[in-house]
């Protein structure tokens, strides 16, 4: 089992060193533009911290998820207007692709940063193969022009996706065939499956990771990485949650990225989940019909435990 760590600053870098973790599962680019706001990052402001995640991270991966801008991460300097439902509107790869002309800054670093290390790119909100191949062509155009420029850079780095929407999880197979790996989003995908806004407090007690159908969208986007033979990882709060583990486990994930605050705690509760065991807890729940069903079978295996 593979635990990996979750930045958003890059002061958090000495904590997953001290923490164990085995690389950078998830740095959330966008807080590179909230540190230089009101201005954009330019390519220098990019590729200093790409350089230091992959030194910090070195010899494991450091995953660095493009712009999730938009939603109510709203950028002024990129939105052409207002959007009555953000949340649904132009957010994360579809504000990459819709201002291209700004992303080529981003773009361009990634590339000259997979030079130095084993760099993998994940795309955030993906919902259509479309967008990875209009992803790709962005990195052969920023390709092509740093190899005119004479400037050192590598193409051969893992291009990934999130998988946080609905969509996206139905067909997990089709997008495991396309691109070098996948990472699960619960926390987007939750929201997005059930409906239901984990900040809003008229409707928080739907929010519920326990739910049969996230269980169900899980096992299948696991199963398909594992039948390509792509790696999967899990980076949203459900896999901070050590309560959690050995449902996941038992699903068959065997890559989670957490806050590096959690995976001492992470670290401790794997030693005592056995992996047969989980696995039939984990297939019985996603049967259930309910998550008060799915509760009592994790409270069965706790027991035992």
């Amino acid at each position: 089992m593979e635990l990996m760590a979750n930045i958003d600053l890059p002061d958090e870098l000495p904590d997953h060193q001290r923490a164990g973790a085995r690389g950078i599962g998830l740095y959330r680019s966008e807080f590179l533009y909230m540190e230089t706001d009101p201005r954009l990052p330019d390519e220098a402001d990019h590729l200093r911290i790409y350089r230091e995640l992959l030194a910090s991270a070195a010899p494991y991966p450091a995953v660095v998820r493009t712009y999730d801008l938009g939603g109510k991460k709203l950028a002024r300097e990129m939105m052409a207007s207002s959007e009555e439902n953000p949340v649904l509107g132009l957010r994360g790869i579809r504000l990459t692709l819709a201002r291209p002309q700004i992303f080529r800054v981003q773009t361009r670093a990634l590339l000259r940063a997979a030079a130095c290390g084993d760099l993998w790119v994940m795309a955030p909100m993906v919902s259509r193969i479309e967008e990875v191949e209009a992803m790709r062509r962005l990195f052969f155009e920023a390709a092509a022009e740093l190899k005119h420029e004479g400037i050192e850079h590598r193409t051969d780095f893992k291009l990934g996706i999130m998988i946080e929407v609905p969509a996206a999880a139905m067909i997990a197979d089709s997008f495991a065939r396309e691109v070098d790996f996948l990472a699960i989003g619960t926390n987007d995908l939750i929201q997005y499956a059930l409906a239901a806004d984990r900040n809003n407090k008229s409707v928080a007690e739907l929010y519920d990771p326990l739910h049969p159908a996230i269980l169900r969208m899980l096992r299948f986007t696991i199963a398909s990485a594992d039948a390509a033979r792509k790696p999967v990882s899990l980076c949203g709060e459900m896999g901070a949650d050590p309560e959690m583990l050995p449902l996941l486990v038992g699903l068959g994930l065997r890559r989670i990225s957490a806050s590096p605050r959690a995976i001492p705690a992470l670290r401790q509760r794997l030693r005592g989940i056995n992996a047969g065991r989980a696995a039939e807890i984990a297939a019985r729940c996603c049967e259930a019909s309910s998550s008060r069903e799915v509760g009592q079978w994790l409270r069965e295996g706790a027991d035992r435990r």
